[in-house]
């Protein structure tokens, strides 16, 4: 308990004092060193990533936890750090192989962008934002370009959106031959 110069007592806590701090700095910088030593290919790894600027949720916190030793980086974190950075973005072998395999799903879902842009690119904003398939579309166009995959569920919304638009575009070609 500390009592202050007013005469009224509380207690002190430790964490907020000077003391706290430079303990607490202390442990950081010994984990830092730790880190430095025992993961240097899994930093060197996660450096060259940041500066390409693919490092960015979860392996960005792992990353700032190496680096900092804010906190300890234990060997749940270790393994589940190098299992996100296996995955196909990160290795650009992988990330070749998908890309050419993509391919044709680039250009399906850019025929289906075209699609939906021509009949709806034209309307209003609010119309857009509320009814139109564009928001999701490009959606999926950017996750297409970025990632080369698409789950299965935005396979089947695709296609739902592909025909739905089509059969728009018969009954709008219809009623101008029909105007003619």
């Amino acid at each position: 308990m500390f009592i202050s110069k007013t005469g009224s007592t509380y207690h002190m806590n430790f964490w907020n004092t000077n003391k706290g701090r430079q303990l607490k700095s202390e442990a950081a910088k010994k984990r830092k060193e730790e880190n430095s030593k025992k993961y240097t290919s899994l930093i060197e790894r996660l450096n060259e990533l940041n500066e390409m600027g693919k490092v960015y949720g979860f392996i960005k916190d792992m990353y700032k936890v190496l680096i900092t030793g804010s906190r300890p980086f234990t060997d749940k974190m270790h393994q589940s750090t190098i299992k996100a950075l296996s995955r196909s973005e990160f290795d650009e072998a992988k990330m070749v192989e998908q890309k050419a395999n993509a391919r044709g799903l680039i250009e399906k879902v850019n025929i289906v962008y075209n699609l939906v842009n021509e009949l709806d690119g034209d309307k209003k904003q609010y119309y857009i934002d509320t009814y139109s398939a564009i928001p999701f579309v490009t959606s999926v166009k950017e996750q297409v370009e970025k990632r080369y995959w698409l789950s299965k569920k935005q396979m089947e919304g695709l296609n739902k959106v592909y025909k739905k638009y089509l059969k728009r575009k018969e009954k709008l070609d219809e009623n101008n031959k029909g105007q003619s």
